[in-house]
């Protein structure tokens, strides 16, 4: 702040650089305070600007990086790598980091595991423990990928910190008679695609990717091609589809105008990523909103309680490990059997006291 030297003012700015140089000072004096003011502000900004200039000239020779470097580096691989659905993960958990702890211009060795812990601690009380959770996985993620190919620590400093309690609820999923009810009252193209989203468990981006030359009506088998793996390639899965939905399939090409893709121009107005005409479709018939992963959820039940084994439901799902499919097996009914039987017995005892009651007391 400038100081009065005489009948004039003297501004003075004080600057320590990020890698420990000496300490820069710059003075000069000004008839008016507001003239020192602005002066002191613009030398402040020079000086941090030509220090930021000189670690990304230590990053360029591979001395130091950059958090900013590093968050656009990962970013640009995982966007050539990954969905979108995780890519937005990925650069949410970063915005949250720039917006809370860290600056572009800072090198990222300055991000100690003490430096994560605060960070993720802090999110936790804004948020929860499933949000900073998410965003130490991925933080922790992007800093194994910098560690491979940007020659940072080894040490991880986002892995170091342990993961918070969480609050997990069980997934919504529809039943099949709410689901049913929502067929019921759609237009002949939202029927086309909820059938087939329950009849082979699909993600939405694959049921809108699906090409006619996927389908072969032949043999009864329909392709998919799914990014959902840990290395991001792209892999081709076949499956095997009923009779009946060979049949709706057959009638659907008659009508598709010669399209490529099989949800082509005459759907896209139900090709949106927001599932508004779904929720609507929700609103209508008076049942809880679904999506189309709570009807891969659903697809997956029904067949289960249906007498298909969980290696046959893999195989529907498309999953590489049998622990991924059984999160997607729920109750279709909610069993009552054993409180039954604690009644039953209860009944039939009478009013006799237990002698378990009686050591109670």
């Amino acid at each position: 702040m400038p100081y009065k030297e005489g009948k004039r003012w003297r501004g003075a700015v004080r600057f320590t650089p990020a890698d420990g140089s000496p300490q820069i000072r710059r003075t000069q004096l000004f008839d008016k305070m507001k003239d020192a003011e602005k002066w002191e502000n613009k030398t402040r900004e020079a000086l941090e600007l030509a220090d930021a200039e000189k670690r990304k000239d230590m990053h360029r020779v591979g001395l130091e990086v950059l958090v900013g470097d590093w968050a656009n580096a990962y970013m640009d691989y995982a966007t050539a790598t990954w969905s979108k659905g995780s890519c937005s993960d990925k650069r949410l958990a970063f915005r949250r980091l720039f917006e809370m702890t860290a600056r572009p211009t800072q090198l990222v060795h300055e991000i100690s595991p003490v430096v994560a812990l605060d960070h993720l601690s802090r999110l936790k009380k804004q948020t929860t423990g499933n949000t900073a959770n998410r965003d130490r996985k991925n933080l922790a993620a992007a800093w194994k990928w910098g560690a491979r190919y940007l020659e940072m620590d080894k040490t991880n400093p986002f892995r170091s910190v342990d993961k918070f309690p969480e609050q997990r609820h069980p997934r919504w999923v529809p039943s099949l008679e709410d689901f049913r009810k929502a067929v019921d009252v759609a237009t002949p193209l939202q029927r086309q695609l909820l059938l087939l989203a329950f009849h082979t468990a699909a993600r939405r981006g694959e049921l809108w990717k699906l090409k006619w030359s996927e389908v072969n009506l032949t043999t009864g088998m329909i392709g998919f091609w799914t990014n959902k793996r840990r290395s991001g390639n792209a892999e081709f899965d076949e499956l095997p589809i009923s009779g009946m939905l060979r049949a709706h399939l057959a009638e659907w090409k008659l009508m598709s105008r010669d399209e490529e893709l099989v949800f082509g121009s005459r759907f896209e107005g139900l090709l949106d990523i927001n599932n508004r005409w779904l929720r609507r479709l929700c609103a209508d018939v008076g049942v809880r909103n679904f999506g189309y992963h709570g009807i891969r959820h659903l697809s997956a039940s029904i067949a289960i309680h249906n007498g298909a084994t969980i290696v046959e439901v893999q195989q529907l799902l498309r999953h590489k490990s049998i622990a991924t499919t059984q999160r997607y097996i729920h109750k279709v009914k909610k069993s009552t059997g054993a409180v039954d039987a604690l009644d039953a017995a209860w009944r039939n005892d009478g009013d006799k006291e237990s002698p378990a009651l009686k050591l109670v007391r």
